[in-house]
């Protein structure tokens, strides 16, 4: 009888073990950006709850809720996304990607679009922690120098510090 049980148990060991392809890698950060699209879209930082660890949805909450006092959402729509790597621990999933984008700042209310629009190239690492069974993007970076179409933000602060590129400076 204990015998019969040997192979379930090696497949459930070897399930939980199993590398995360690179088909299943796009589905993460395809799900990840549809989420944090909508809630920039929305200015609904909770939207993004069920993708991101605790350190990246501080980081959204603040983000999402600048924009939002300041009157404005952000439409963004992704063009092309490619998965580059892949690197899989037990408890850590980081995914490369090099990503085309459009987006466009929104007057709240009427929809009206503020400033102008950007076509976007970035080459990011996803860094997503395994949290309760699911993997949740805890942290974002920028692997190169993001390519960035709009010089000016509808508020007056450069594309490189939107981005995180450079530090504001303080006169």
């Amino acid at each position: 009888m204990r015998w019969r049980l040997l192979p379930v148990l090696v497949g459930v060991l070897l399930a939980g073990c199993q590398q995360v392809s690179v088909k299943e890698a796009t589905a993460l950060v395809e799900r990840y950006n549809a989420a944090v699209s909508e809630a920039y879209r929305r200015g609904d930082v909770k939207l993004v709850d069920d993708v991101v660890g605790p350190n990246e949805g501080k980081k959204l909450t603040g983000l999402i809720g600048v924009r939002f006092d300041m009157g404005l959402t952000l439409d963004s729509h992704l063009l092309a996304l490619e998965v580059t790597g892949v690197e899989q621990s037990d408890v850590e999933l980081r995914i490369r990607t090099r990503e085309r984008w459009r987006y466009r700042d929104l007057k709240i209310g009427s929809g009206e679009p503020v400033g102008e629009e950007s076509l976007d190239s970035y080459e990011m690492a996803y860094i997503f922690n395994k949290i309760d069974g699911a993997w949740l993007v805890d942290e974002i970076r920028f692997t190169a120098p993001p390519q960035v179409g709009r010089k000016t933000a509808p508020w007056g602060t450069t594309a490189d510090v939107l981005h995180g590129v450079a530090a504001p400076t303080t006169q």
